[in-house]
Order: structure tokens, then sequence, then C-alpha cells
């Protein structure tokens, strides 16, 4: 008898634990939380990836915000390149939860790259026809997303990852379309 319940308390208190681990957290942190299991390479790699791709949201939507506020003639271009801006925003988000959700940290920063890429946009307007150049910079920032989305997707384990890449890239490719045809009008 005396064995049953040192042994009920040893499954117990193991578990009472976990509960106050759980407190206070997000769903998708108590999913992290819960997961005692440590990522595999495979899985370190994919939310490696995630996080990767979340900069260049961040720098995205940044660069996009930016390119809005270019001085120029064209009445339809700022309100869409906001609305763009707003849009990687919310892309942003949803790899974050993902990271989350797989057990890592979220990405919260972006490149350097991406700051530098903002200045040589501020600077080229100064001698460039400043519609053109809004436009360019942010289909050259959309063919990145392209190209960095092409190359995290073979290296995903997990088939949500795989389905969220494949409608980034879908919106993204779209999105390419769209601009291209504006830089076309412009």
């Amino acid at each position: 008898m005396k064995n049953a319940l040192l042994a009920t308390a040893a499954l117990a208190l193991p578990l009472s634990f976990a509960a106050c681990t759980s407190a206070g957290l997000t769903p998708a942190e108590q999913v992290a939380a819960e997961q005692n299991v440590a990522m595999s390479e495979a899985m370190q790699a994919e939310v490696a990836g995630l996080n990767e791709l979340t900069r260049v949201y961040i720098d995205a939507a940044a660069l996009y915000k930016q390119a809005a506020d270019i001085p120029d003639d064209t009445k339809s271009l700022k309100p869409a390149l906001l609305e763009l801006a707003k849009e990687k925003n919310a892309q942003r988000d949803m790899l974050q939860d993902r990271v989350l959700t797989l057990g890592g940290a979220p990405a919260e920063h972006g490149e350097a790259l991406g700051t530098a890429h903002r200045g040589f946009t501020a600077l080229r307007t100064v001698v460039d026809d400043d519609t053109e150049v809004a436009i360019e910079e942010v289909l050259r920032g959309e063919r990145y997303i392209l190209d960095k989305i092409n190359e995290i997707m073979p290296k995903t384990v997990t088939p949500e990852t795989r389905t969220l890449l494949a409608e980034l890239r879908t919106d993204t490719e779209t999105e390419i379309a769209r601009l291209e045809m504006m830089d076309k009008a412009a």
C-alpha cells in the first residue's frame, strides 16, 4: 500500500508542476510549453527558416510604408502600398504564431540588410521619378519574399507549415503581378 501511495505521488507531482508552468499563457504558448521533447534538427531548421522569413516580412512592411510616403502624383499608389504593408504585418503575425506553435521563439526584428535597403530607396528618390521608384522597390521586395519562400519550402517538415508557405507564395505572386501592372501604367 505504501508503495502504491508513493507511486501515485510521484506521478501527481510533475503534473501539478506542469499546470503551474502553463498558467497565463496564450494557447500557442501553452502548446509550446507542453512540448517537453527537444526539437529535432529538422524542426529547428524549420523554425530558423520561418524566423528568417519573418524578418523579411518585418522589413517589407517598413519598406512599403516608407514607399507609400514618397511624394508623388499618383493618388492611388499610397493607399495600395499602405494596404500591402498592413497585409505584410498580418502575414508576419501568422509566421510568428507558427513558430510559437512549433515551440520556437519568434523573430521580432528585421535584418540589417532591410534597413540598408530602405535607406537606398530614400536616396534613389532624390534622383529618380518618385512613383516609379516606389513601385520598383516594393516589387523588388515582393520578389525577394518569393525567393525566400521558395528557398524555405523544401526544408519544412510539417504539413501545416507547408500549407502556410504555399498560401504566402500565392499571395506574393498575386502582388507581384499587380505591382508589375502598376509599374507599366506609371
